[in-house]
């Protein structure tokens, strides 16, 4: 409250002060630190008009407050004594050039005292035509006219600021989002993670203890149950598997791996895999390949094998009579550059021109009409962004019940090589069933679950492993400090200490033994975080054994 002695006019409020104080606020500029761009506004006001302050202000309820204060160390001062108060009723330019002689200033401290605005331009910042904020305002200790030209620019620097005003107040609400998005997306990936070690460690059980009673002689009808038992595991473990891709795609946290790699090698594997598939429906795998055996690709053979499997998969699924038919050609458009044709046709129920549209939608669970078997609407998602990622394309030519044809373009490197007889040799070798070690392995399986353990152990059985179990992080330690193994399969988060400490621990121990990491952790940056310990093979579960042998005949070849 000003006492009466201050024959002063306080300026009424604007008729819209209830709009503009919500707008003002909304801003969430107030009272935060200065920033530079504005101060650079302020400065060049002050050397235009050249006066020796220089203020953005803003007006609240009860005071002016500065964000950019040139020439003035306070940052605020109240609503009335504010000559800005007085600046936002009007509509344009407000200038005092003597405040001693207007009766709305007189004895305002503000005069009288620090900082004696004798001087005063301000030019109201305006959201719109009625909404005024405040002001960009020139201040002088003496009286004084400001010129055209000096009036025109403070004018334009006027309408600058509310243009930075506008574009502060969008960054931050952008920068809002993408911390709730970023935060999200953690939680997002946290909770994959999570669900994903969850299901992994039981689907390791019930995958390989499958497996082992499979190598049990039993009646045909029980073998048969068992194998409804493995086939709905591994479409658990697909739905993970797929889960955690579209997540990594979604977040662009996939990368392109490109590697040269063997396209012949890529078609065997996918054909057996799906020769056996088709034969259990009794229906026909047909693999059309009319690139030479020799012919290397420089592409991301994951993402491409990815495509493949995921495409073919989804015709062998829903074809329950005829053939998927897999076709795939190279066409060279240089010497070193061509593009991959891919071709999986079906004769399956075919799809609606309007579920077409959406085929490729994540989430879009197509179920074709007689059809009993769904899925997580994942796969084809999955094909549509890692095409994209490798700039090529997938199209679809389909009518209901005359099957449907997926017609993929990739645009690859690739090259001609001679298969050396030395290389064959090397690879007949390689296709050996088994790994062949001049001496039995000592070697130490640790994992807190026995059933993780038994699978292990099976599938090491054939190899005539001397072999040590562990069911805790802390017995595991001693073990390894006390005896020396050629390898060790380490659980990672075992009770009474964690696989990767086990792991830092060994570093530059005498005779260490191969460190397989064991765990349902599969997400890449754990993967990367685990490897990083010192493990020098990573084995998600559930355990595939084909990975294993492999795994192990590289160690053979390295430590005969």
């Amino acid at each position: 409250m000003i006492s009466s002695k201050f024959r002063m006019l306080i300026a009424p409020l604007p008729k819209n002060e209830t709009a503009r104080l919500p707008a003002l606020k909304s801003l969430e500029i107030l009272d935060t630190p200065e920033e530079e761009m504005f101060d650079e506004v302020t400065k060049l006001a002050s050397m235009i008009c050249n006066v020796p302050i220089s203020l953005v202000s803003l007006v609240d309820e009860s005071r002016q407050w500065f964000k950019s204060h040139h020439g003035l160390n306070a940052r605020e001062t109240p609503r009335s004594l504010a000559f800005c108060a007085h600046a936002i009723l009007g509509e344009g330019l407000f200038v005092v050039p003597n405040a001693k002689e207007d009766i709305r200033f007189k004895n305002n401290p503000l005069v009288d005292e620090a900082p004696n605005v004798i001087f005063y331009a301000g030019f109201p910042l305006a959201l719109d035509d009625q909404i005024k904020l405040g002001t960009l305002c020139v201040i002088d200790n003496k009286p004084r006219e400001l010129t055209n030209d000096q009036m025109q620019m403070l004018h334009l620097l006027g309408k600058q600021t509310i243009r930075l005003l506008q574009m502060r107040n969008a960054n931050e609400r952008l920068g809002i989002e993408k911390r709730s998005a970023e935060k999200a997306t953690a939680a997002k990936r946290d909770f994959i993670a999570a669900i994903s070690h969850d299901i992994r460690n039981p689907l390791n059980s019930l995958l390989g203890m499958s497996e082992m009673i499979r190598e049990i002689e039993l009646h045909p009808s029980v073998l048969s149950y068992v194998d409804h038992v493995r086939n709905a595991g591994e479409v658990i473990l697909h739905l993970v598997n797929d889960t955690i891709e579209i997540s990594r795609l979604e977040e662009n946290g996939s990368v392109l791996k490109n590697e040269w790699f063997e396209l012949h090698q890529c078609l065997h594997i996918l054909d057996s895999f799906f020769t056996a598939e088709t034969k259990r429906k009794k229906i026909d795998f047909i693999l059309h390949n009319k690139v030479n055996q020799n012919v290397f690709v420089y592409s991301d053979k994951r993402k491409i094998e990815k495509v493949f499997w995921n495409l073919t998969a989804n015709a062998v699924k829903f074809t329950n009579k005829g053939n998927v038919t897999f076709s795939v050609h190279l066409e060279n458009t240089t010497e070193d550059k061509g593009i991959l044709h891919i071709e999986i046709k079906d004769t399956g129920p075919g799809i609606s021109p309007e579920v077409k549209d959406r085929l490729f939608q994540k989430y879009n669970e197509f179920v074709p009409e007689g059809c009993v078997i769904s899925g997580s609407g994942l796969g084809l998602s999955i094909v549509k962004l890692s095409l994209e990622e490798m700039k090529g394309e997938v199209n679809v030519e389909s009518a209901l019940g005359q099957g449907s044809t997926f017609k993929v373009k990739i645009p690859i490197l690739w090259k001609s090589e001679e298969v050396s007889s030395e290389k064959l040799e090397k690879e007949r070798k390689h296709k050996s069933k088994f790994p062949t070690f001049s001496k039995p392995q000592r070697v130490l399986i640790a994992d807190d679950n026995e059933l993780n353990r038994k699978v292990l152990k099976s599938y090491l059985k054939p190899l005539h492993f001397e072999i040590v179990e562990s069911s805790n992080g802390v017995d595991t330690e001693k073990i390894l400090n006390e005896s020396n193994f050629d390898i060790a399969f380490l659980d990672i988060e075992m009770p009474g200490k964690h696989g990767t400490e086990i792991a830092k621990g060994l570093e530059g121990k005498p005779d260490r033994p191969v460190l397989f990491a064991c765990t349902g952790l599969c997400m890449p940056e754990e993967k990367n975080h685990i490897l990083a310990s010192g493990f020098e093979y990573f084995m998600p579960k559930p355990y595939l054994k084909e990975d294993l042998y492999l795994h192990l005949k590289e160690i053979a070849d390295r430590r005969p």
